[in-house]
């Protein structure tokens, strides 16, 4: 007797169901695969919509991004732009471009922050300034007027020292002639007939007999013309020269020889020439000085 193996036994039962003809199950089973098949192409046109989809958003996105880049790569100081890899997908490389760019972004923004910081330093610089520069105007207009003030206040005493040096000047002519005037000095010397004839000296007292006149003085006149002497300068006229040193000459005027330096001195008289010692005791009596010749 033949025995058939578990395997032999297997193969002959599925061909006696494939003669029988599909049953119920095959037929469910079929229609089962046909719907999951259907549901898979859909799926997958609809999902290669999506990608088409997403891609063109991502370029688009991409596109975007390298436009602000763009405009950013005209501002120095911020970090380079580096190339991605082209080797990676849309998505994936925009990423890597979103990241640079956000980089970029930051710097820009921290720029922003601190010229903005140095704006406001800035205007509240320039309040100060424009306070400063309001308080030195008003101080400027301020020394404006004080300037004009005291330019018309010296203008007024340059007139008034005009006036005054003119008036100084006259004061120091008329102060000159008022001094030469009172240091002016008068002599004159001579014989007592010529003196007595000049109207210098008179005669006066005394007996009045024929060929005397006993007790007899002579006195310098009471009203003398400055034209019969000769002038000079108390302060220069230092000696009084007579015209013969060998001759004597008696002082008939005030002065008194005790103030002036002469030799052989009798009394008031004296020979040789009259040298004034002190010009102010000397004069003092009188500015005319009267020597007769004897």
């Amino acid at each position: 007797m033949i025995r058939l193996s578990p395997t032999s036994l297997a193969s002959l039962a599925a061909l006696a169901l494939a003669a029988c003809g599909p049953s119920d199950e095959h037929t469910r089973a079929d229609s089962t695969s046909a719907a999951l098949s259907s549901q898979r192409a859909q799926l997958t046109m609809r999902l290669a919509a999506q990608k088409d989809s997403l891609t063109r958003v991502v370029l688009q996105a991409d596109d975007f991004i390298m436009q602000i880049d763009s405009g950013m790569s005209t501002v120095k100081g911020l970090p380079k732009n580096k190339r991605s890899d082209s080797k990676l997908d849309p998505l994936a490389r925009q990423v890597e471009n979103r990241k640079v760019v956000m980089a970029r972004v930051g710097a820009l923004v921290q720029r922003a922050h601190a010229t903005a910081a140095q704006l406001a330093k800035a205007n509240t610089l320039n309040t100060a300034l424009r306070v400063q520069i309001a308080s030195d105007s008003a101080m400027i207009t301020d020394l404006n007027v004080t300037i004009t003030r005291q330019t018309a206040t010296i203008e007024a005493l340059s007139v008034r020292i005009d006036s005054l040096k003119n008036e100084t000047q006259q004061l120091s002519t008329s102060l000159a002639s008022v001094e030469s005037l009172h240091n002016k000095a008068y002599y004159v010397i001579g014989r007592e007939e010529d003196l007595v004839k000049r109207g210098v000296i008179v005669r006066e007292g005394g007996a009045n007999l024929i060929f005397a006149h006993p007790g007899r003085t002579l006195q310098i006149a009471r009203k003398l013309d400055p034209q019969e002497f000769t002038a000079v300068d108390q302060r220069g006229a230092n000696v009084i020269a007579v015209p013969d040193s060998t001759r004597r000459y008696r002082v008939v005027s005030r002065q008194n020889l005790d103030n002036a330096a002469v030799g052989e001195r009798d009394q008031n008289s004296f020979k040789g020439n009259l040298k004034i010692a002190d010009a102010g005791r000397f004069w003092a009596p009188s500015r005319f000085l009267v020597l007769v010749e004897q």
